[in-house]
């Protein structure tokens, strides 16, 4: 790796650090009933402490735990008035104890106060305010989505309590929850949001400029980001807090730091460094963290190292925070410069434990809806507002329409008055169709989507809706289509999302055309779409309409010279059956759809009851799936690949098998999909691993073990310490083990699947290039990674060895692409020795098949399964 190289990667982790802050909700009283005089001098003590301790919170953290507490202390009154006062120390103690980095004791104050507060003094603004650091101390550990639902019910009690401080506050927290999920034009999105709720007042502004600079930063806009952490720093100048300005220096330097400022960002650290040691040693290791970046990206490794291990001194690496992801990854290439390979492993484990975390909020589904569910609130917020103009514009109609009949109706009016009246009632005439044209707009917008003009999701089934129960009426029938778009992820990744959205309003001008005007289109999500055509369609029409859409959306896009291409899949079923149901008919649409894709994708289905017969069997099989493993069903099996000399075994490729207690065997086509479909391959993966390693460590060292890896697995974040912790538990050395990946997995492949894979290649695990020939059939694939060995699959080897003069001219020129990367070429399939012969000719230099060897279970595995036998 050259200085240069080493340079961009320390300045890309420094791109990373997200530090952000957070402002304090404005103390409500949540004491109820009247207080006597007497009682409220009682109290004086205490509600100044309170103050005080909220006060100071930003600013000196130390101050306003040590405030908090006294005024539990001083708490006095009836018994409701005492446990309310303690409660109250108790949220602001915990509140402290998170800006000054000891979550878990804050977790253990703020968990015991909202348990007590939720019978005391439910809906109150103090149990808004526990909600909101119970969801704070989520965040901080990773749990996302439990964050989320917190925050979002601490923003429906604010709401109801008409506080709108509070409410940009909780939208400033989600924006930095969604800037851990990496979804910056989210974040920056929410805070748009609380500047609309609620205009900043000085500690809102210290937390807002701060956390948009680690926005844009994650969006390269640099020197924007430098600018508003420059404004963060003016605001936290006037709160006199060496805490706040030490991290504040910190995201100045690390934003200068990625825009190749070096100097800048050094003097940036140095000041940072000078606050935090007269006032917040705390913050010390996450600047340490940065010098370490920047000592690392000029060359000086064992500097950098110091630094690094001042960041993680007091720190677990196995439990550490989300602030500290990015400095895993520096103390990972590192620890690789000085050949420290189990630091390296510890902290490569350590950042993919907490990339992938930041990585679950926008992954899992649930989080996916309780995001939808706060923007949908936000939007009703907006909604209502216009709703309330539109009452209003009506309000002012009809006094201006009283005043006009007060004008016309004094007949006695001078002519003056007369031609007054009229001027006014030509000017109400106009403002009618003006207020008239303003409620018609808004209807539109919330029946229609933004960008394509479709109808939206919810009004596109009320349409529906309501003609099933038109058709039923009639006894007619009509059609629904669900459609999805193939390949369209390609367009946003290699295109980016300004040509993801020409195409699809391309996409909706197409649907037009093709459907013709008697069709009702809506869109359902981002690439997702439903059609139905009304009674009286006959499936003949609906047949040509869905053949006629694959082929339109098929066909070339143009953007400004660019050329792209997608395709869409149908799923489509006849409506009108008395006893179905629209919900029903979604679903039967939902598995035509399936069934397309299943077939190769860019074709229509239609819907048969097979599909929901064979759902229920799917369904069936994944609940004995789940109970497989602990019931010993499911084992491995090891087929040979050999050396095209002397046949000797280079690799065991390890399969997985299923022997279920009624059903027998069951191919491993059939159940690695319902695996998948059912979220149960990462832990069916994770054990084969385990299980496949360890008995790899058993063979001659110079024998290596492939497994294959599911697309699903690369994609859920864990992968990287399943790898690891297999290598780890087995002693099985990292370059004895082969992954491999097909060419769909290549192909589809987005940036943070391949850090991954370099991430397991830098500690030693090589690739395969699984099924070659099989599917895209690219030579381009096998440059995109560094692969060690590249398998033609069992078809292509057929064609070849039976003479196809096509297949041979593609062999050979994988295999001549190949020789010239120094990359193995393993023929799969070999039964005979003819075949044998020819692959041999055409230049393979390894093989696989029945010829050399059928999977077979280990003596191990296979006496195992004897006891199991005979114990039953």
């Amino acid at each position: 790796m050259t200085k240069t190289t080493v340079f961009r990667r320390a300045i890309g982790a420094a791109a990373g650090i997200v530090l952000t802050l957070c402002a304090v909700p404005a103390l409500a009283d949540n004491r109820q009933g009247d207080r006597s005089s007497s009682s409220a001098q009682a109290n004086s003590a205490f509600d100044a402490k309170i103050g005080e301790a909220q006060a100071s919170m930003m600013a000196d953290p130390s101050a306003a735990l040590k405030l908090a507490r006294d005024a539990a202390k001083a708490a006095q009154g009836s018994k409701r008035d005492m446990a309310e006062q303690i409660l109250t120390s108790q949220w602001l103690e915990g509140e402290a104890l998170m800006r000054l980095n000891r979550a878990d004791e804050a977790q253990e104050i703020i968990a015991k106060a909202l348990a007590k507060i939720e019978h005391l003094a439910p809906s109150s603004k103090l149990h808004a305010d526990l909600l909101r650091s119970q969801a704070s101390l989520k965040a901080g550990k990773g749990e996302y989505g439990e964050a989320l639902a917190f925050f979002q019910d601490a923003h429906d009690s604010y709401k109801a309590l008409g506080e709108a401080r509070s409410q940009a506050i909780v939208l400033q927290n989600i924006g930095s929850l969604y800037s851990d999920a990496r979804d910056y034009e989210r974040v920056l999105d929410y805070y748009r949001q609380a500047n609309v709720t609620y205009k900043e007042d000085n500690a809102l502004s210290v937390s807002a400029h701060n956390n948009r600079g680690n926005a844009l930063k994650a969006l390269d806009r640099f020197g924007k980001a430098e600018q508003e952490f420059r404004l963060a720093l003016a605001s936290a100048r006037k709160m006199s807090s060496p805490m706040l300005e030490a991290r504040i220096f910190t995201n100045i330097a690390s934003a200068q730091l990625k825009n190749g400022q070096v100097g800048a960002a050094e003097q940036s650290l140095a000041q940072g460094i000078r606050l935090a040691s007269r006032g917040a040693a705390d913050w010390l290791p996450f600047l340490y963290g940065v010098k370490a970046q920047i000592a690392f990206g000029r060359g000086n490794t064992e500097e950098a190292w110091r630094f690094i291990s001042r960041t993680f001194a007091s720190q677990d690496v196995k439990t550490t925070a989300p602030l500290f992801r990015d400095f895993h990854e520096t103390a990972y290439q590192i620890s690789l410069k000085r050949e420290d390979y189990q630091s390296a492993v510890e902290h490569l484990a350590a950042f993919n434990r907490l990339d992938s975390q930041a990585s679950s909020l926008s992954a899992q589904a649930n989080n996916a809806l309780l995001g939808a569910r706060f923007d949908a609130t936000n939007r009703e917020l907006r909604i209502s507002r216009l709703s309330a103009a539109k009452v209003a514009n009506e309000v002012r109609l009809t006094k201006a329409e009283q005043q006009v009949w007060r004008l016309t109706g004094g007949i006695t009016l001078a002519l003056i008055a007369i031609l007054t009246a009229l001027f006014t009632l030509r000017a109400l005439s106009r403002s009618r169709a003006t207020i008239k044209n303003n409620n018609d707009k808004l209807t539109y917008l919330t029946q229609h989507d933004g960008l394509t003009g479709l109808l939206s999701r919810g009004y596109f089934r009320n349409l529906f809706d309501a003609e099933f129960d038109a058709c039923m009426d009639a006894n007619d029938q009509g059609v629904l289509m669900l459609i999805d778009l193939d390949r369209f992820k390609q367009i946003n990744d290699v295109h980016g999302h300004a040509a993801g959205d020409y195409v699809l309003v391309e996409v909706a001008t197409r649907f037009r055309e093709v459907a013709g005007d008697n069709a009702v289109i809506g869109r359902l999500g981002g690439d997702e779409f439903g059609l139905f055509l009304p009674h009286s369609t006959s499936i003949e029409d609906a047949r040509n309409i869905a053949a006629n859409l694959t082929r339109r959306l098929g066909e070339v896009y143009y953007m400004s010279g660019t050329e792209m291409t997608i395709g869409a899949s149908i799923g489509l079923t006849v409506f009108g059956d008395q006893n179905s149901s629209t919900s029903v008919l979604m679903t039967n649409a939902d598995l035509a759809l399936y069934e397309a894709k299943d077939r190769g994708r860019g074709i229509y289905v239609e819907y048969s009851p097979k599909m929901r017969i064979e759902l229920e069997e799917r369904v069936s099989l994944e609940r004995d799936l789940e109970a497989a493993l602990a019931n010993d069903e499911i084992s491995i099996s090891y087929q040979p690949i050999v050396g095209g000399g002397d046949r000797k075994i280079k690799s065991y490729e390890a399969l997985m098998r299923w022997n279920h207690p009624t059903r027998g065997n069951v191919p491993p086509s059939v159940f690695i999909p319902v695996a998948e479909d059912a979220l149960l391959i990462e832990r069916l993966g994770a054990w084969m691993l385990r299980k496949a390693c360890a008995e790899a460590k058993t063979w001659d060292d110079a024998i290596k073990l492939s497994v294959n890896i599911s697309a699903l697995q690369l994609s859920t974040g864990e992968f990287l310490t399943t790898v690891i912790e297999a290598l780890a538990s087995s002693g099985l050395a990292p370059n004895r083990l082969l992954l491999e990946l097909t060419e769909s997995i290549v192909l589809e492949m987005d940036d943070e699947t391949e850090r991954l894979v370099n991430n397991l290649a830098d500690i030693g695990v090589s690739f395969v290039l699984d099924d070659f020939g099989h599917g895209y059939s690219s030579l381009n694939y096998i440059e995109k990674m560094n692969f060690s060995m590249i398998k033609i699959d069992r078809d292509s080897v057929q064609t070849a060895t039976a003479g196809s003069s096509k297949s041979q001219a593609i062999v050979t020129a994988i295999v001549s692409l190949a020789r010239s990367l120094d990359i193995d070429v393993t023929a799969e399939g070999i039964e005979a020795d003819d075949q044998l012969e020819t692959m041999t000719r055409l230049g393979c230099s390894s093989f696989q098949g029945y010829l050399f060897g059928a999977p077979k279970q280990s003596e191990a595995q296979s006496a195992t399964s004897s006891d199991s036998q005979e114990a039953a």
